[in-house]
């Protein structure tokens, strides 16, 4: 029954969503045709390449939650069309940009260095962790620097990603709950990282409540809100933990958006209530409180002479003991390489008596906590890296998401933007979101999408933007 209801949702959604935005790249085609006395080949090619890229940020979070190597076929090509956006409109502006969010783009630059004097230092490149240090660096300098040059409403057409890749991942994941006994294996992702991201997307679904995007606003808000639903009701089904981490950051952000600062007491009152009926929520769900309570029960096991004990919690613990050890022996450089986790756990410590040869047979690769993962392969600066693909872009988005004289729109993409960033931190705590490229790039894009989406409008600023695309 909620399967039909559903697909038969996301059918009407995607009728609704193609119109719209066919209504809306119509209504510019002809405003530029009356604006001038012939169609330019340039202007043909800058209309398409717009579309184009909106386009495929509308596919990248529904590959990415649907297979394991698309998703990255949809980040270069997106790149690749936001490359060739800034040479057809000759790189104007590129410099004003660059210069406008130069903090932020040093501070995705670190990774890479980090990774760059890690490799040198010991004589070995790391090939897949400079890629994704690349990813983070030039990814976002790209789109921060070509999105710009696109209308603010068809930008915002790339929220349609979230809501396909919302609903489409939860008819996976209740099939795959009804199909398989065993643990389900995800596409694209694993299963924690997989259920983590369907929350984030079913929130960023609710913020969006904020944007009008068709001309029917009733069906609109109706599906905004059963993507919300289906999401959270999905991740409950699938009895992960990791997610919770996220739900009070989550919780805020809507009530910031929704009910305002002006009253902090009627917020932190609203915040409580909010929380405490998740909290019932999820207590409600047998399956899913037996594991809470298992966890914390294997937490409190796990030392001493039962500190190698093999259950999921302490396997963690193991995980990270060891990694701390790596950061300790190595803190300025690390091991050279994410990937030598395991040889320094079948090396250094079994021997110590920090994990056991069944975790290390069990070849789990990662400490499941991505600061943690850099700590092991470049040190502290790697760490400081990471810190800074968090919460950089925040000194952005928050500001602009408390700003008064922002629109409710630009307000609602900071929200949007904090909530990608604070949860893939909160979630990397206990899980490799990063573990692979697909969910970098996913990461990136949605940082600068957001970033851009959230600026003040050009009555809001000294400056004017640079010009849009018509």
């Amino acid at each position: 029954m909620l399967g039909s209801y559903i697909v038969a949702s996301f059918g009407r959604m995607g009728v609704l969503y193609t119109q719209s935005f066919r209504a809306a790249t119509a209504q510019s085609f002809l405003k530029t045709l009356k604006s001038s006395s012939h169609l330019s080949l340039d202007f043909i090619r800058i209309f398409m390449l717009a579309n184009l890229t909106v386009a495929l940020y509308v596919l990248l979070p529904v590959t990415l939650l649907s297979s394991h190597s698309l998703s990255s076929g949809v980040f270069y090509a997106l790149l690749l069309a936001a490359l060739i956006l800034l040479f057809v409109k000759n790189f104007t502006e590129v410099e004003n940009r660059t210069r406008r969010y130069r903090w932020l783009i040093v501070s995705y630059s670190v990774p890479f260095i980090a990774v760059a004097t890690s490799s040198l230092y010991h004589g070995e490149w790391a090939g897949a962790n400079s890629e994704g240090a690349l990813r983070f660096f030039l990814g976002l300098w790209l789109l921060l620097t070509a999105l710009p040059y696109i209308d603010t409403r068809r930008l915002q057409y790339a929220i349609g990603g979230v809501y396909v890749a919302g609903l489409t991942s939860t008819i996976v994941l209740f099939w795959l709950i009804d199909n398989v006994e065993a643990r389900p294996l995800t596409p694209g992702v694993i299963l924690t990282t997989y259920t983590s991201i369907m929350l984030l997307l079913g929130f960023i679904s609710l913020y969006s409540l904020k944007w009008s995007l068709t001309s029917w606003p009733r069906m609109e808000t109706a599906i905004k809100i059963l993507v919300a639903g289906a999401t959270f009701a999905g991740f409950l089904a699938a009895q992960t933990r990791t997610g919770l981490l996220g739900i009070p950051v989550f919780v805020l952000l809507g009530l910031v958006i929704f009910a305002g600062v002006k009253k902090p007491g009627r917020l932190l009152t609203l915040f409580f209530i909010t929380i405490t009926l998740t909290v019932a929520t999820v207590a409600s769900n047998d399956a899913l409180r037996h594991r809470i309570v298992e966890g914390i029960e294997q937490v409190q096991a796990c030392h001493g002479e039962n500190s190698t004990l093999y259950s999921s919690m302490c396997i963690r613990l193991q995980l990270w003991r060891t990694a701390i050890d790596a950061g300790i022996n190595h803190p300025w450089v690390g091991l050279g390489d994410g990937g030598k986790f395991i040889q320094y756990m079948k090396d250094v410590a079994v021997p110590k008596g920090l994990a056991s040869q069944e975790v290390v047979d069990e070849y789990f690769g990662e400490p499941h906590n991505d600061l943690m993962l850099m700590l092991v392969g470049f040190g502290l600066p790697g760490v400081l890296g990471l810190l800074l693909i968090y919460l950089a872009p925040c000194t952005y988005f928050f500001p602009r998401l408390l700003n008064k004289e922002a629109s409710s729109q630009a307000r609602a993409a900071a929200a949007m933007g904090l909530a990608v960033c604070l949860s893939f931190l909160l979630f990397g705590l206990t899980e490799t979101m990063f573990r692979r490229m697909n969910t970098i790039g996913f990461y990136t894009t949605m940082v600068a999408l957001f970033m851009v989406l959230s600026e003040p409008r050009p009555s809001q600023q000294d400056k004017p933007a640079p010009p849009a695309l018509p």
